[in-house]
């Protein structure tokens, strides 16, 4: 003890006269990398990983050029060492405790320093942190990092198995197989939308800590509600060198308030430690709450921790941000018993909210190349798109903190998913060893996000044992393995980390049924409990009776092809075919190919130019026309039956359509609305109207014509105009609404609400030869909840009533409310496309004049002598996104704006333009 009292009062000596406690050395930028052949040395960016160290130094191409993913599998199943030097001084070895800090090594990694072994990982996901004091020498120090291919390593863990662990690994995907057996991202062994490109290297931050007495490691925070108060549960992780005893104090902030700084003593003793506490928030300190986008303020907090060491200057500070808001997953059952089910909803400040959004995927297959500025883009065509949520799907990475910062500010929700997909999983004790600490760190990482409203511990591994996908023999010991890592190894790390989030075992899953089915459901697809996954590629998918009625549908949709201008630069014109080898070689779906082709032939009469590369191009853009509309037809029916309930069969009370899925991660036909080059596809246009707020959702079912009007959002209340004393409607603030409806059951406030929202439905039935309508009703109504039928009446009738001969040769077309300024439009064919000719005639659709407002932002005028369907408007090779787009045209002019992502002179856009309708693909 005396002993260490003497050398306390040495350091706090040496701190008070010489050196801070604390010092930082980046080990980032320029590290040296070798193959383990002695063929190449080169040098590569860290954070970075080989494919890109590779590209940089000129020695592969572009790995997405047509089928150079299988020319460069070579670099996957070679091993490549990373060194670097770095400087350590006398006075660091003497004085400082000394760490290794890697945030991030991809994947399989021995190090060593000066020679001398290190320690070794084999997970992506985990921070580690390394004593390296002894393994020093003054001046110039050696780093050594040895990767082993993961491939190689998936293959013989394989081969290790005491029984078979088989994942999903189609030819089609030409990938690498045994991704589950490794704690890697799994879309880089490929999957049915990407290329497999399963990297090496450093691909987070890595840095030495030198310390003399106790600092911040990390801090977790999690605001609470009890009752009706609110308080803050913190975490501090502190690091101790060697075996000081030592007092000090952790203060704490709350940012932006009038809350008191948080002071207390603490008694630090050897090695880390863990401090937990809890702060009250006082009724007289005003908290603003955090809101999804479109239902309040995204109100966020700092909250700051401060350790200081007493009898020192030295402090060592973190700060997290937070948001004040409650989440619930609302289960109850839908009748008075579980006969027909049980509900499966979101309730976030006690508000129902359906949630409209896509699921995410990291929009390139090299993690080092997405920047803040392409995610800050696609997290704002998010919004642009009316959507409220992201999932983050268990094959891809937990994301950099900044994109949850961007998620907070923008008010979009997230269901985080933890990274397990579509597999079988090993339970050796290393393995749950790794998950335990990949779990435990990712969560205190991420909990004090607003924006993460649940956490979901896999995707489609229920349903892949209970449907046995696998083909799996003797199933109970692939049953027991999985309820070992997913409820007895993982969930309780969630729920002892986070008391605040629901937890979903998987998706999809038949929700609370699933925990009475011993976590595996005998029919994970049900539409009476849970989420569902629905792809369906044989039926029609643009008829309403094809599609299922679930509570949930976390995931759906179909493949297209993305622009042309986006795939000029990885293949060559001779490959510019749907059914080239090139084409069929990036179509991973299997059948993807002939899939597109027979559901566009189902819809659309076909291109026909005889010059192959136009007739490719044409068909790119049938692909996208098929893929919006069976987009919008199956994304309305699921907002429609969010207030259905069938008697009969119990389907209905659907809340949520999550479509897979946003961002391409290269330049192929995949489910995307938005291709890699940003270049939101039409089916991205088509979201911005399916999920705005109010739709007028028309649709044909048999022989009757029906109209529904969804406002999915709050309840609107009537008031009147201060200028023009008109009736308007405005959405209700959250506080008026929970003041009307104190209950919060989903009953009273999507069901009852007594004003939610009426007024006048125009409707037009026009001939596709003028731009007079035949006929115009109008339809007054008043809607008792957030959706409902305003209109329902045989087609034929209506179509008679017009002077409709041919419903090939007349649409509908409908506005909400005024027909000059309409809340809402949407237009419904009467038949598919399929006999056009003679029908449709082709328009002259001119651009007649482009204006600048600002670097980013130009007016377009558009004029047309025909009605046109499907206008597709184009910007070639300039990246951005038009207020409008595929869009029916139906009057002589129109007005549209464009957004580019980077500033762009006025000539150059104008020089960009083309514009196009359907029956331009017709020669």
């Amino acid at each position: 003890m005396v002993t260490h009292l003497i050398k306390l009062h040495f350091i706090l000596f040496i701190i008070s006269h010489l050196v801070h406690s604390y010092l930082y050395q980046n080990l980032n930028g320029q590290w040296q990398i070798e193959d383990s052949k002695g063929k190449y040395n080169i040098s590569g960016d860290v954070p970075g990983g080989i494919y890109t160290a590779l590209i940089k130094n000129n020695i592969i191409g572009d790995p997405f050029y047509r089928d150079n993913d299988i020319k460069y599998r070579w670099i996957a199943l070679e091993n490549w060492t990373y060194s670097r030097n770095f400087d350590i001084s006398i006075g660091d070895l003497k004085l400082y405790n000394i760490h290794l800090v890697a945030e991030g090594l991809d994947t399989f990694a021995s190090l060593s320093i000066n020679g001398m072994t290190l320690g070794s990982t084999d997970n992506m996901f985990i921070k580690y942190i390394f004593d390296i004091r002894n393994l020093l020498q003054e001046g110039k120090n050696t780093i050594t990092i040895d990767f082993t291919s993961a491939v190689t390593m998936a293959e013989y863990l394989n081969n290790q198995s005491a029984y078979s662990l088989p994942s999903i690994c189609p030819p089609e995907y030409h990938g690498f197989c045994h991704y589950n057996f490794i704690r890697k991202f799994e879309y880089s062994f490929s999957w049915d939308w990407g290329p497999a490109f399963p990297s090496q290297g450093i691909w987070k931050n890595i840095y030495i800590e030198k310390f003399l007495l106790p600092k911040l490691n990390s801090i977790s925070v999690l605001p609470l509600k009890i009752g009706d108060e609110w308080s803050i549960e913190v975490d501090v992780y502190i690091d101790v060198p060697g075996e000081i005893t030592i007092s000090g104090e952790i203060t704490t902030i709350l940012e932006g308030t009038t809350l008191p700084k948080h002071v207390q003593t603490i008694n630090i003793t050897p090695y880390p430690q863990n401090y937990h506490y809890e702060i009250l928030i006082p009724k007289d300190v005003e908290i603003g709450l955090w809101w999804p986008t479109g239902y309040g303020d995204q109100t966020v907090y700092t909250v700051s921790v401060i350790l200081s060491i007493i009898n020192t200057t030295e402090t060592s500070n973190k700060s997290k941000t937070i948001g004040f808001r409650t989440v619930e997953l609302v289960q109850d059952p839908v009748s008075d018993s579980y006969n027909f089910g049980a509900s499966f909803y979101f309730r976030v400040n006690g508000v129902p909210i359906f949630l409209k959004g896509a699921n995410w995927v990291p929009p390139d297959m090299f993690l080092e190349r997405i920047t803040e500025e392409r995610i800050s883009i696609l997290l704002q065509s998010v919004v642009e798109a009316n959507m409220n949520v992201l999932t983050i799907p268990g094959l891809a990475v937990y994301e950099a903190d900044y994109f949850y910062e961007m998620t907070n500010r923008l008010g979009i929700m997230l269901i985080e998913g933890l990274m397990f997909c579509d597999a079988v999983y090993p339970t050796t004790k290393p393995f749950l060893g790794s998950v335990t600490t990949e779990v435990t760190q990712q969560v205190r990482r991420l909990k004090n996000h607003p924006s993460i409203i649940a956490w979901g511990f896999n995707d489609e591994d229920e349903v892949l044992i209970s449907e046995n996908w696998l083909n799996l023999t003797n199933i109970e010991i692939y049953k027991q393995d999985y309820i070992k890592l997913f409820i007895d190894t993982i969930r309780p790390i969630v729920v002892s980390e986070d008391t605040t989030r629901p937890w979903i075992p998987s998706s999809p899953s038949d929700g609370i049924y699933t925990k009475d089915n011993h976590w595996i459901a005998n029919d994970c697809q049900s539409e009476l409990y849970g989420d569902v996954h629905f792809y369906d590629y044989s039926s029609d998918m643009w008829n309403v009776t094809s599609y299922p009625t679930p509570r949930f549908a976390s995931e759906y949709g179909l493949i297209s092809w993305c622009e042309y201008e986006t795939l000029e630069t990885v293949l060559k014109d001779s490959d510019m075919d749907l059914f080239s080898d090139m084409c069929i070689h990036r179509t991973h779906h299997p059948q993807g190919a002939q899939q597109m082709y027979d559901e566009c032939k189902s819809h659309m009469a076909l291109p026909n130019s005889s010059d192959t590369v136009q007739n490719f191009k044409d068909m790119i853009y049938v692909t996208q026309i098929n893929h919006a509309l069976m987009m919008r037809f199956q994304t309305e029916h699921f907002r429609r039956s969010q207030n259905h309930l069938d008697l009969v069969d119990g389907k209905g009370n659907t809340m949520g359509a999550i479509f897979w899925f946003l961002a391409d991660v290269w330049q192929a036909p995949t489910w995307s609305s938005i291709d890699f080059n940003l270049k939101w596809k039409m089916l991205h246009y088509y979201a911005k109207r399916f999920f705005s707020p109010t739709i007028i959702s028309p649709y044909l079912e048999g022989e009757n014509l029906h109209i529904y009007i969804v406002n999915d959002e709050l309840p609107s209340i009537e008031e009147r105009h201060s200028t023009t004393n008109r009736l308007q409607f405005r959405p209700m603030t959250p506080l008026e609404i929970v003041k009307k409806f104190p209950s919060n059951r989903i009953e009273d406030i999507l069901m009852k609400t007594e004003q939610a929202i009426h007024g006048n439905v125009t409707m037009e039935m026009y001939n596709w030869a003028t731009f007079t309508p035949l006929k115009t009703w109008n339809i007054p109504f008043k809607l008792n909840h957030t959706t409902g039928s305003v209109f329902q009446r045989p087609i034929n009738e209506v179509q008679s009533d017009a002077g409709c001969v041919q419903n090939k040769s007349c649409f509908l077309y409908f506005y909400l409310n005024s027909k000059s300024n309409p809340t809402s439009t949407s237009w419904l064919p009467l038949t598919y496309f399929t006999h056009t000719h003679g029908v449709i005639l082709k328009a002259n659709i001119q651009i007649k004049n482009v204006i600048a407002t600002s670097a980013t932002k130009f007016t377009i005028n558009l004029a047309t002598n025909n009605i046109a369907p499907f206008v597709w408007i184009n910007a070639y090779n300039i990246s951005g996104r038009f207020s409008d787009n595929g869009f029916l045209m139906k009057d002589p002019t129109l007005h549209l704006t464009f957004t580019a992502w980077q500033p762009v002179g006025l000539d150059t856009f104008n020089k960009s333009l083309t514009v196009k309708s359907l029956m331009d693909i017709y020669k």
